[in-house]
């Protein structure tokens, strides 16, 4: 595999450990996700997991985003109308996860938020200590939310929650990083980042963490759906989205773009993209309580990049990439 200059993200010693949570699953229609496919929306279906992310930092525990919620019927109406479409399956919740140890629910300290969607912000109030961390413009966007609004599709919980906080872009301390132009150092240090990856809904943020010498873990919530998005293989949908939207991107440009800047990262050789919903991961990463540290110099990684190099050849081959 080719690398490009490692310098191109900042060069740091404190490193954090970062490990997978599998909040479940659900089916996502074809047609939400790309332009080109079937109008059959019941059985034309991606399979796609739902991964949440622990960030371990000697001086703080962040969750990056909570997944699904377990008790389905407490999600808004407009969500729960949609059940028959996407056929949810949730084993455990994020706390349920983390209080099987050897971490613990309690001992998170902040809850970063990628987007208010309801695969992402799973029961917030089971972590009533943390802080929740949105992006600028989330509030906004949503307010007031499900149950005061009733056709609304977000859960007002999250605006409320007694320890809330929405990031800014005057008021915030933003610098640039690789090729994203706003991101916030959390810890000080280097090895965690949050970043503005604009796009599918206001507010919409990323997470960097350095895991290692020259290696990275990005997630990215839902930058994008499916890893044919991801190498342009397959068109972004444009016209049908869930809730009789027009897309699962509430700006699709800006979601093109924010896509191409993960290329970018990608390319280097030393960042592992971790969409979300990225079914090539599952069962592939590690999941908790082993950490996803190492990556670049295990089996499992070589391996997923010989399938996703024979599956993309033309995208894996032209940047270099190919195993």
């Amino acid at each position: 595999m080719n690398m490009i200059d490692a310098h191109s993200l900042p060069a740091g010693e404190q490193t954090v450990s970062v490990y997978a949570l599998s909040t479940g699953h659900l089916q996502l229609p074809d047609r939400w996700l790309f332009e080109d496919a079937s109008e059959d929306l019941l059985h034309d279906r991606q399979y796609s997991p739902d991964f949440s992310f622990l960030i371990k930092h000697p001086r703080g525990k962040v969750v990056f985003d909570l997944g699904l919620r377990k008790d389905l019927e407490n999600n808004p109406q407009a969500i729960k109308d949609e059940y028959a479409l996407i056929s949810i399956e949730i084993p455990n919740d994020v706390k349920e996860i983390l209080d099987a140890g050897p971490e613990h629910s309690s001992s998170v300290t902040a809850v970063v938020l990628s987007h208010l969607h309801f695969d992402h912000t799973g029961d917030c109030m089971k972590f009533p200590d943390a802080e929740l961390i949105v992006g600028p413009g989330s509030s906004a966007a949503t307010a007031p939310g499900w149950p005061e609004a009733k056709g609304s599709p977000f859960d007002g919980a999250v605006l409320k929650h007694p320890h809330f906080r929405e990031l800014s872009f005057e008021k915030d301390n933003w610098q640039r990083v690789g090729p994203f132009h706003r991101c916030i150092d959390y810890f000080g240090d280097q090895s965690f980042y949050i970043i503005d990856a604009p796009g599918h809904m206001d507010g919409h943020l990323g997470g960097l963490a350095r895991t290692g010498v020259d290696e990275w873990v990005f997630m990215g919530g839902d930058c994008c759906h499916h890893r044919s998005l991801l190498t342009g293989t397959r068109p972004m949908s444009v016209t049908v989205g869930p809730s009789k939207t027009p897309s699962f991107h509430r700006y699709p440009d800006v979601a093109k773009s924010t896509i191409e800047k993960i290329r970018t990262l990608e390319r280097q050789g030393i960042v592992l993209i971790a969409l979300a919903h990225d079914a090539r991961l599952d069962g592939v990463m590690p999941e908790y309580p082993q950490a996803i540290n190492g990556w670049k110099g295990s089996s499992w990684k070589k391996a997923l990049d010989q399938e996703l190099t024979r599956d993309y050849p033309k995208y894996y081959q032209t940047n270099g990439m190919a195993e």
